[in-house]
């Protein structure tokens, strides 16, 4: 048991949680399997959280600390083992340094992307943040210390990390990059400091507790423009994936792609996804077809941004234009037309509902629910957090629609789990896996929902969300047997995770015992006593 009374004496009574019922409010996760934690507490401060390191040396238990605990589908505010405390540093949230001129910020773990955008827009700072197409007020921080992926050009979050402070588990504040801990001019513009590169030690592992990264930021370019492809038919998707391998190494595409299907399309769009099911425990392929034409939705829709000179979104229009045209079809959209768009929009939801369809489809060819999509779409690859996209985790979840606002899915009781082998980015490859997990989960009654995310012109993630009813017992027995027998066969076929959830955090490294032990023999020399985050990611010596 934690001496719960040493930690109220640390923190102040506020900054421990430890009634049961709230511990399990505050422990609520998307996941099928949760591992409970004993407390929660919330350090203000370096001092706080050295102080909690010095107490769980002594007492034994372990810390399992957090941004803001929105990590939904990997394992949320939850542990990979049962017990001890989880420290959820959202009480550290300043924005310590914006420097315009070298395109970087300085920030704390508590920073949300929602925040920090606030923070660059209300000061005119011509500045982008990139955020995902998750919660807007998820850890900007944790999200890049899990290597997330993001929308534009800096969409490769960890990449765009440039010095990280961190407390080890005995309380020994260091700073990565060689450098001094003050006064060290170039810790946040020159990313290899001298010396051993130290930063990937914090990223998916249990070696620290971060407090502070720099992070590069995107000069606004002088012209942007967002594109929108529809994939015309289900058998040229493989040749679209080498159209999109071809296009990223000329550059003409920078941003981070999401290629998503259609089964996540229409999470987002419908008002109530849950009936889409019709009764029926997953979408047939004839009810998938059915719900397509209904939509007038692709089976493979992607969106991305165009960034730079007028003369370089020119060009990359030009070479988009000649790769896929030919394969569907195509929209353009500058700030103009965003603005008409959405005046479009919420013209149309102001008449009668079959007013609004019979204009929107003469408009835009597509239900209103589509088109409202679009102005969303083109905002977030401008770095614009948002969490309509986060719609789609209620696809499963019995009941009201999902909301408009202050959108939540593990308070509100979804279920979702996610999981993503990394691909080498050709298209028979990728056709390839999409089949097997398809397979996969037509044998178990289930839908897949993918988001295939182009993390540089050589790979691609293969995001596979599986949603389903937290209430239904034998569903989430089933959503749990596919997810392991998704990342296990994945694994076993040589396509590694590129990030995980509690849940399969013990067995990451199942085919990599070798690199698994390196990884231990370092935890052992930083936390001899492993106190901190013990399980994550594999890390857990005995």
């Amino acid at each position: 048991m934690i001496d719960q009374d040493a930690l109220k004496k640390i923190l102040g009574p506020d900054r421990v949680v430890s009634d049961p019922a709230e511990v399990e409010r505050r422990a609520r996760c998307l996941i099928p399997e949760v591992q409970p934690p004993e407390v929660f507490v919330y350090p203000g401060s370096i001092e706080d959280i050295r102080a909690v390191l010095r107490l769980a040396n002594e007492k034994g238990f372990s810390v399992w600390p957090c941004g803001k605990g929105k990590n939904w589908g990997y394992g949320s505010a939850t542990p990979a083992r049962a017990g001890g405390a989880v420290m959820v540093l959202e009480r550290m949230n300043r924005i310590l340094e914006v420097n315009e001129k070298l395109a970087y910020a300085v920030i704390e773990p508590g920073v949300t992307y929602r925040q920090l955008h606030a923070h660059l827009e209300s000061r005119g700072v011509r500045l982008w943040t990139d955020c995902t197409d998750g919660p807007a007020d998820g850890s900007v921080v944790g999200n890049a210390l899990e290597r997330g992926i993001g929308e534009t050009p800096y969409g490769d979050h960890f990449e765009n990390i440039c010095g990280i402070e961190a407390v080890l588990a005995d309380g020994t504040l260091v700073r990565t990059g060689g450098g001094s801990l003050e006064g060290n001019k170039t810790w946040n513009v020159h990313k290899w400091g001298v010396g051993p590169y130290l930063e990937g030690l914090f990223s998916q592992s249990n070696f620290g507790v971060v407090t502070k990264i720099g992070l590069w930021l995107m000069p606004t370019p002088e012209r942007f423009a967002s594109c929108l492809f529809e994939l015309r038919r289900e058998e040229d998707f493989p040749h679209l994936i080498d159209a999109l391998r071809r296009l990223a190494f000329a550059g003409a595409l920078r941003s981070k792609i999401h290629l998503i299907n259609d089964v996540t399309t229409f999470g987002v769009v419908a008002k109530n996804p849950r009936d889409l099911l019709d009764g029926a425990p997953c979408l047939t392929e004839e009810r998938r077809a059915a719900l397509r034409k209904q939509f007038n939705i692709a089976p493979w829709t992607f969106a991305a941004g165009l960034y730079g000179s007028a003369g370089q979104v020119r060009a990359a229009k030009a070479l988009i234009r000649r790769e896929l045209a030919p394969l569907g079809r195509l929209w353009f959209i500058g700030d103009t037309l965003n603005r008409w768009i959405r005046r479009a929009v919420a013209f149309l939801k102001k008449r009668p509902p079959a007013t609004a369809h019979r204009l929107s489809m003469l408009l835009f060819r597509k239900p209103l629910a589509c088109a409202a999509a679009l102005p969303e779409m083109h905002a977030i690859e401008q770095g614009r957090p948002s969490d309509y996209f986060v719609k789609h985790a209620y696809m499963k979840r019995h009941g009201t629609k999902p909301p408009d606002t202050d959108i939540d899915p593990a308070r509100d009781g979804c279920g979702g789990i996610w999981a993503g082998p990394v691909v080498p980015l050709e298209g028979r490859a990728v056709a390839g896996l999409v089949d097997h997990c398809r397979a996969l989960a037509r044998r178990r009654q289930l839908d897949i929902n993918f988001a295939l995310m182009v993390s540089n012109p050589r790979s691609v993630i293969l995001l596979t969300s599986l949603f389903y009813d937290k209430r239904d017992a034998e569903e989430t027995r089933r959503v749990l047997a596919l997810y392991n027998e998704i990342a296990e066969t994945t694994q076993a076929l040589g396509y590694q995770q590129y990030r995980t959830s509690t849940a399969f955090m013990g067995r990451i490294y199942r085919t990599a015992p070798e690199f698994q032990a390196l990884a231990e023999r370092l935890k052992t020399a930083l936390d001899p006593r492993n106190i901190l985050a013990p399980g994550k990611y594999g890390i857990d010596p005995k």
